[in-house]
């Protein structure tokens, strides 16, 4: 009796182990991509986690990453960016090293700026937002469009489980951007094609083998998913102005014309920018009043010589 309860005791482990290999063989596998942006201004590098001090007229290098697990079919992403703070983008660099290029070349790999789209594909791409933040989000954003596709007049297999570099994109600062305005450079997840929006044009399909084959491509999947995490970029803009404190108006002078617009600002009969007040501001005490205009017409006539 005891023997026979070891050996069915045996039988059953077998049978619950092989039942595993069995359910761990026909689970389906997750592709996984993760994408991310990160930027260079004037030498200096950021990524997610900066807001990013920028300048009118700066030009912004940004770079697009990918990491993934599976073998890459024909990819199509749009990056969107703020209008009023962005007069566009420029010099889609693609990393001519990495592998996705190496099976795609020139031909197959393309960039498209907003200002360089044909005007019927400007209204197809958007994110899978309400309508109600849809409206919102257009009203201050365009998009660039990249995409890149293993060319089967170069090879006959593609690539998988890279993680580098894609494209290099420059972006250039509007010179009449706001100080102290923000905007964001985004690849938002929302855009990603899948079954609840098949019209999306955010998509890296996928190939079961390296073959390129199209009975074997997918262009999305239930078991894919996209980590946009890391994929926005967070800016501000600073004064690009050389004027000195006092000098409201930005004039090259300090005088009773300063004087007069921070008293005019302090009883709200003028408005000043946001650069206007921190130049109106010469006490430095985060308010502009009747104390900062008399200290301009001090300065401006030698009663006093530094704020």
């Amino acid at each position: 009796m005891v023997i026979m309860k070891k050996i069915l005791c045996i039988v059953l482990s077998v049978v619950m182990i092989a039942s595993c290999c069995f359910v761990f063989a026909d689970a389906a596998p997750t592709y996984k991509a993760t994408w991310t942006l990160t930027a260079n201004v004037n030498g200096t590098s950021y990524n997610s986690n900066n807001t990013i001090t920028v300048k009118p007229g700066d030009a912004v290098k940004v770079t697009l990453r990918l990491a993934n697990n599976y073998y890459i079919g024909p990819t199509c992403l749009q990056i969107f960016y703020n209008s009023n703070m962005f007069t566009g983008s420029r010099n889609g660099e693609f990393n001519k090293n990495g592998k996705l290029y190496g099976v795609c070349g020139k031909t197959w790999s393309t960039y498209t700026d907003w200002n360089d789209a044909h005007p019927d594909n400007l209204n197809q791409g958007w994110p899978n937002y309400s309508a109600e933040k849809l409206a919102e989000f257009k009203k201050n954003h365009h998009f660039l469009r990249v995409t890149m596709t293993p060319n089967v007049m170069m090879t006959s297999t593609t690539v998988g489980s890279i993680n580098e570099e894609l494209i290099t994109i420059t972006f250039d600062v509007s010179k009449s951007a706001q100080p102290g305005s923000t905007g964001q450079i985004i690849l938002p997840v929302e855009s990603r094609r899948d079954k609840n929006y098949k019209t999306g044009y955010f998509f890296c399909a996928i190939y079961k083998t390296e073959e390129i084959n199209s009975k074997e491509m997918m262009v999305y999947a239930d078991n894919q998913t996209f980590d946009c995490s890391k994929a926005v970029l967070n800016f501000k803009v600073a004064s690009n102005s050389s004027a000195k404190l006092g000098d409201v108006n930005k004039d090259g002078k300090i005088n009773s014309t300063d004087a007069l617009l921070a008293l005019q600002s302090s009883v709200g009969s003028k408005t000043l920018t946001a650069e206007q007040k921190t130049l109106a501001d010469v006490n430095k005490d985060k308010v502009v009043n009747s104390v900062d205009a008399l200290k301009i017409l001090q300065y401006s006539v030698g009663i006093i010589t530094k704020f």
